[in-house]
């Protein structure tokens, strides 16, 4: 059955909790180099920012990233002065490094209303900001090779239409699935297939959201790094950052894969784990594949300069502290273990022992030490990867490797963000964890958070987004 792009990202925090069980038991940590590093070259197109903190604001969020800068622009539309703290670059991290695609074709039936959503608010980026924000809604493609494949493909269709009768997803073969890809009916049985989704450009589209959010009144002060939380009578009070106090009557962590280890400081237990996905771009060639999509083992994403990015199958997750501190949140996966993810002992491990779980206000915290956080390329999944798309598309054979990088992507037990406010400190939200699709969801999520906060009725119910659906007595449910 084809292992779906979705699968690979989201689906990956699923084998994590398996692999670590036997990965844990003989590894030796120190004896490769590590598969997070650090970074002062970002892939993100520059944005003007401030480094002048003010005194107090409506809302401090913590991350300039895109699930960041989406909340930021959310809550500045309802007119509560809002506050962006990014330790770095804005996009620099993983915003700047996805794979780029926008989408809901395939998805579980739970998501798809915030995921469609955020489709919507995507398509109107262009008209709102008056720039092209890299935004192409060029489809998305399921390449299904066997009946199985087609006919699972044709359940998740009629329960979707159930739920969301909008969308426009659909099964296509023969001449009608070649003239979307050229003989593409050769050799794949049928397509799942759905026009209304799309792609961006990862290095510029987040950042032309944030200039975007920025002409609209967000403040963006970067780079200057968030320390602690205060409180004032168990509510959050304000931020501590490297450059002086803020007062804020609210705070939302989008910290990406250092979301954890900010919340940890602050006495929340966040279980999410950092994985490593490597990306590559290929030089344009003729007859190159439309869109975005995924077949048995590769997927693609055209990008909007006609060359091709193309993602790998299995991603890397390293051994680290957070590894066995969060090893019991992510056994319920182990059901949905594959060959998805690959736990690899490294250097990582004994780096993550040096790294502060706690510290003060007044002291440098880790987040000062790395302003830009990346990731070593799995050469092995890269490579393979493209010699997959190669068989099944000759063409392809002409393209050589222009680029190749990785990052960091931050995945919960159940492969579904955090969204929401943290029980017992009122005014402490959060909206991270989102497993490989930040892209695609983070602007819905955003807007969902600055509805919490405002105090408005949700877009959509928040319930499986909630942060404590692992310890309040809940079934556990894997959404991929």
């Amino acid at each position: 059955m084809a292992i779906s792009r979705r699968n690979v990202l989201i689906g990956g925090a699923s084998a994590i909790g398996g692999a670590l069980v036997g990965g844990a038991a003989g590894a030796y940590f120190g004896s490769t180099p590590g598969w997070r590093m650090p970074s002062h070259v970002p892939m993100a197109e520059p944005v003007q920012t401030v480094r002048e903190l003010p005194s107090q604001a409506d809302v401090v969020v913590i991350g300039g990233g895109i699930a960041g800068i989406s909340t930021a622009l959310f809550l500045n539309e309802r007119g509560l002065s809002t506050v962006v703290l990014e330790k770095g670059v804005v996009a620099g991290e993983q915003s700047s490094r996805a794979f780029g695609w926008i989408y809901s074709n395939g998805w579980d039936l739970g998501k798809l209303e915030l995921t469609n959503r955020s489709k919507t608010i995507w398509q109107g980026f262009a008209e709102r900001f008056g720039e092209d924000i890299g935004f192409r809604q060029s489809g998305n493609f399921s390449l299904l090779a066997t009946d199985d494949d087609v006919q699972g493909s044709a359940e998740w269709l009629r329960n979707a239409l159930e739920v969301q009768p909008q969308m426009d997803a659909r099964i296509v073969t023969g001449s009608e699935l070649d003239a979307l890809i050229p003989g593409a009916s050769e050799s794949y049985t049928a397509a799942l297939y759905q026009a209304s989704d799309g792609t961006a450009e990862p290095t510029w589209s987040v950042s032309r959201i944030a200039r975007g959010a920025i002409r609209e009144g967000v403040r963006i002060v970067a780079p200057v790094a968030a320390r602690t939380i205060e409180r004032e009578a168990g509510r959050v009070a304000g931020v501590h950052t490297e450059a002086g106090y803020i007062r804020a009557k609210a705070v939302v962590i989008a910290g990406g894969a250092w979301s954890s280890l900010f919340a940890g400081n602050a006495g929340v237990k966040l279980a999410q784990l950092a994985i490593n996905s490597s990306m590559q771009r290929i030089s344009r060639v003729a007859g190159a594949l439309p869109g975005a999509g995924y077949g048995p083992d590769f997927a693609w994403r055209m990008m909007a300069n006609g060359e091709t990015a193309v993602g790998v199958s299995s991603n890397v997750s390293p051994i680290t502290r957070d590894s066995f501190r969060y090893l019991f949140d992510f056994m319920p996966a182990l059901e949905h273990s594959g060959g998805l993810i690959k736990v690899r002992p490294s250097s990582d491990f004994f780096a993550s022992l040096h790294i502060p779980s706690h510290w003060s206000a007044d002291e440098v915290s880790p987040f000062e030490h790395v302003r830009m956080l990346s990731a070593n390329v799995d050469t092995a999944e890269t490579g393979l990867a493209l010699a997959n798309l190669r068989r099944a598309y000759p063409q392809y054979d002409q393209a050589t490797v222009l680029e190749t990088w990785a990052g960091m992507i931050d995945a919960t037990p159940d492969s579904t963000q955090y969204i929401g406010e943290v029980p017992d400190v009122p005014g402490l939200f959060v909206i991270t964890g989102f497993s490989g699709n930040g892209l695609t969801t983070a602007p819905a999520s955003g807007e969902l958070v600055a509805q919490m906060i405002a105090g408005e009725t949700t877009i959509v119910d928040p319930a499986i987004y909630r942060l404590n659906r692992f310890s309040d007595g809940s079934e556990y449910v894997f959404r991929h």
